[in-house]
């Protein structure tokens, strides 16, 4: 299984949750087929940046998660982490068997 994770930085204004929300979850939702929602990070002590919120995109294996990439959505996606690299942080993680 290979995962996408992104984390939404806290912040005291928090403006850019609702950029999120409307901008990132579609896209999300149309790469993965299923609704993607919005998990809250209750707890991250031990780490420098803090997090408010986070989501994930699933895939089978690496090969699947690039397909979903390269999707026209995928691409779109790929352009927003980028634009919003100052308030994000994402993790790929590959589970191995």
């Amino acid at each position: 299984m290979y995962k996408l994770l992104i984390f939404i930085h806290k912040s005291k204004e928090n403006n850019f949750l609702n950029f999120f929300r409307n901008s990132f979850l579609p896209l999300l939702t149309e790469i993965e087929g299923n609704e993607v929602k919005l998990a809250e990070v209750e707890s991250n002590l031990l780490l420098d940046q803090k997090y408010s919120y986070f989501c994930e995109l699933t895939a089978n294996n690496k090969d699947e998660m690039d397909r979903k990439l390269n999707s026209p959505a995928g691409r779109s996606l790929s352009k927003l982490l980028m634009e919003s690299h100052q308030n994000i942080t994402v993790i790929t993680v590959n589970y191995q068997s």
